[in-house]
């Protein structure tokens, strides 16, 4: 009974409801008294003195007179409080029905806006309540919201024109820099400190590059996908763990593989950080020597990482902006703690979600469910299969 839940709209029927059975009630109650009260002196008896004996007597048909009459105001007080019962009671129903109407029509303004709280993003902002009928609360609540959304549009628009005017800034710099330092390496072959130097600032632009590019992500995911395009996430995997062969290489990872034909709707390059970050968090928060899997199928992705024991707490923190595990601070190849929260924003976009767990003797499970598509009609290998194929990758 504590869970029980009822809409304004049935509480609002339910006290209509019940205010009508009060005020019925009592009417009846009124009526009945009023009707029925007693009135016997309304037709008195005669009364006949015995002039012999001196004594007093009443007529002789008062007796039967009297209880013909009582008789029938019995009967009249039972049909009259059977009709008065079975009255309420419809009444009572017309009128929790009537009320209940009444209360949705007055309440519609307010469904308005919560369905449009609910639909809510940065891609609907334009939308508006229609705002009609009289000058009441109803309508000042719609009014109100609606001067909400076009505060909230506006943001938004400046926030985007920020965040396209900062990734010009940023690229910019970043590009010259680039071209410098290769051009500076490419002049001087024979200059091992030189060439050393400028790839180590390579690797520091490919780091900058991702974190300009993961800011952009978070900035932009909310709004969801607006062009999608069909992505095959094995092949997509297969990309991403080939980018990072040097670190898997470095870390001495075995990569077990079960990759079926999978093929989803959705923005690519999106999808592409998805499962890179996924994938870079599991080699760099691994163990040397350890073990990484990587299985698709379907729209289920499941990448399965050894490592150091983390709980459930720590990791929703990880997946939260400029979070980092520990041992990442020290590491040449630390990254910029956007990796797990680029890789939430990113399936938050495609409406698919992202589940972190940690795993029992260490090192974290991370699963990703997008929405389902129909089959390629050129699927091949293990498309279909009811068992996992696992390939050590090579």
């Amino acid at each position: 009974m504590k869970n029980l839940r009822l809409t304004a709209q049935t509480r609002l029927a339910v006290i209509h409801a019940g205010l009508f059975l009060a005020a019925g009630v009592a009417l009846a109650v009124v009526i009945i008294t009023f009707t029925f009260w007693p009135d016997t002196a309304t037709h008195p008896p005669t009364v006949l003195i015995d002039k012999i004996s001196g004594r007093v007597r009443l007529s002789g048909n008062f007796q039967s007179v009297l209880a013909v009459k009582q008789q029938a105001r019995h009967e009249l007080e039972i049909r009259l409080i059977t009709v008065s019962v079975i009255g309420i009671v419809v009444m009572t129903a017309v009128a929790g029905f009537m009320g209940w109407v009444m209360a949705g029509r007055t309440l519609r303004p307010v469904h308005a806006v919560s369905g449009a709280a609910r639909r809510l993003s940065q891609t609907n902002l334009h939308e508006r309540i229609p705002v009609a009928g009289r000058d009441d609360e109803m309508r000042e609540l719609a009014e109100t919201f609606n001067q909400m959304l076009a505060r909230l549009e506006k943001s938004f628009e400046a926030q985007r024109a920020f965040v396209a005017n900062a990734s010009h800034e940023l690229r910019g710099p970043m590009t010259t820099q680039r071209a410098l330092t290769e051009v500076a390496a490419a002049d001087s072959p024979d200059n091992a400190e030189l060439r050393d130097l400028a790839e180590a600032m390579l690797r520091q632009l490919d780091r900058q590059d991702r974190l300009v590019n993961g800011l952009l992500a978070l900035a932009t995911s909310d709004g969801g996908v607006t062009e999608t395009a069909p992505v095959r996430l094995d092949r997509m995997a297969t990309e991403c763990l080939d980018g990072l062969a040097g670190e898997i290489d470095q870390r001495r990872l075995t990569v077990r593989l079960a990759l079926e034909p999978s093929t989803v709707d959705g923005d690519r390059a999106l999808i592409e950080l998805l499962l890179s970050n996924l994938i870079r968090n599991a080699v760099l928060h691994n163990v040397p020597g350890g073990e990484l899997r990587v299985k698709t199928r379907g729209g289920h992705v499941v990448i399965d990482n050894t490592g150091a024991l983390v709980d459930a707490h720590r990791l929703a923190e990880l997946a939260e902006p400029f979070r980092r595990g520990q041992r990442d601070r020290t590491s040449q190849t630390a990254g910029s703690g956007l990796g797990l929260a680029i890789a939430r924003a990113a399936a938050h976009a495609h409406a698919a979600p992202l589940r972190l767990a940690p795993r029992p003797r260490g090192g974290i499970i991370a699963e990703v469910d997008f929405p389902q598509r129909k089959p390629l009609a050129d699927s091949r290998g293990t498309a279909g299969a009811t068992r996992e194929r696992w390939r050590t990758r090579g």
